[in-house]
């Protein structure tokens, strides 16, 4: 067989062989990564999770009058680890404060977005046989009002108690997790929410107050008060498709892409971005909520924690790390590829490509031939002629 030949047969060989090993090669690594979360996010929940248990007081607490935050962590290290002692001494406290009529959070005094962020804890942990629900949901039902909303939120100037989306959303989040509400509350506290939308898709804190500014509140700017009241509104059955669920997305979404700042605050909101990507992620839209992933992972401070720059938290606290870590641990960073076609589509893509090399291989190959044939059967005739 002529030299050329040999390296054409050679070359076709090799091109096949190889994209059949970087086929088999790709697919098994593409599937590996698509179901494997990233590296970055791991270590900073394995930091968060630290920094959790090393700040936790004896009696399970983060200090007095932060049920909030207690409620926060002892899910975070519940998610991580079910038999967590840390998130076991955590839910023994809070079970205990929920069930005692005397707790500073409960009514006549106390505040309707703690007690129903307490009860959502307990409730999507499993821990609801710690609790007398039937008493506790009472309670929380105390702090409905005739508008629909659940009290607690005292403004200025008078501080008078009255109802917010916060308070409302919490309190509807837990109640609803822990299927311990009636249809007509459910509807009351959905009709009080939905004409706080505004017209960019947020939520206004009360119907004359667009957000707060308190470094304690669970509701500090519309980043968090949109994403508590789709959390809420999806507990409640609500769907993607519903029209003041989209609206309210798509503003998470453009806040998102904004590294959840607001207005001429630009240091970013890490606590709002926490429960934005809990609200992406719960109503699909996964990309938005790999990019809020994105960002808390980048907040994360050198002690482990988090703390919301923009709402005015001078330090790491339990309230930020427990919903960062919340959220790591529910939203899973983007995957190289967003589903199974994408890699069959780009091992696709490179056999075709082997596939036209070997055609464009044959096509030179066939063009080296008949110029052979040519010049054999000229040099044949020369000879022909010189010997004639």
């Amino acid at each position: 067989m002529p030299a050329y030949k040999g390296n054409v047969t050679s070359a076709m060989i090799l091109i096949l062989a190889s994209a059949s090993v970087i086929t088999s090669q790709f697919m098994g690594h593409a599937l590996v990564v698509s179901s494997v979360s990233l590296s970055p996010a791991s270590t900073v929940i394995e930091r968060a999770l630290r920094w959790l248990a090393t700040n936790q007081s004896a009696d399970g607490s983060y200090g007095s009058y932060f049920e909030h935050e207690t409620a926060a962590a002892a899910y975070a290290l519940w998610l991580n680890n079910s038999a967590s002692s840390n998130a076991a001494r955590a839910f023994s406290l809070l079970s205990r404060e929920l069930d005692d009529s005397s707790s500073w959070f409960w009514p006549p005094y106390g505040e309707a977005d703690v007690a129903g962020s307490v009860l959502y804890s307990v409730s999507a942990s499993h821990h609801l046989s710690l609790i007398n629900l039937d008493s506790v949901s009472a309670r929380l039902l105390e702090f409905q009002q005739p508008d629909g909303g659940f009290k607690g939120y005292a403004a200025a100037p008078d501080y008078v108690s009255a109802s917010s989306s916060v308070d409302t959303s919490l309190a509807l989040w837990g109640l609803a997790n822990s299927s311990s509400i009636s249809s007509q509350s459910r509807l009351s506290a959905i009709n009080y929410l939905l004409p706080l939308q505004s017209s960019d898709g947020s939520f206004r804190l009360t119907s004359k107050i667009y957000s707060s500014n308190s470094t304690d509140s669970l509701g500090p700017e519309p980043l968090s008060v949109t994403a508590l009241v789709v959390l809420a509104l999806k507990a409640a059955g609500y769907a993607a498709s519903e029209n003041h669920v989209s609206m309210a997305l798509d503003f998470l979404t453009d806040s998102a892409s904004k590294n959840f700042t607001t207005g001429s605050d630009r240091n970013g909101h890490v606590y709002g971005a926490s429960l934005s990507a809990l609200a992406l992620a719960t109503f699909g839209r996964a990309s938005r909520a790999s990019d809020a992933v994105a960002f808390i992972i980048s907040q994360q401070d050198s002690d482990g924690g988090f703390r919301d720059i923009g709402r005015g938290s001078s330090g790491s606290n339990a309230l930020d790390t427990g919903w960062a870590a919340i959220a790591l641990e529910q939203v899973q960073p983007g995957p190289l590829f967003g589903s199974f076609l994408s890699p069959i589509l780009f091992v696709g893509i490179i056999v075709a490509v082997g596939v036209g090399a070997v055609v464009a291989i044959l096509a030179v190959f066939l063009v080296v031939s008949r110029r052979g044939s040519k010049q054999t059967a000229a040099s044949g005739a020369v000879l022909n002629v010189l010997t004639n």
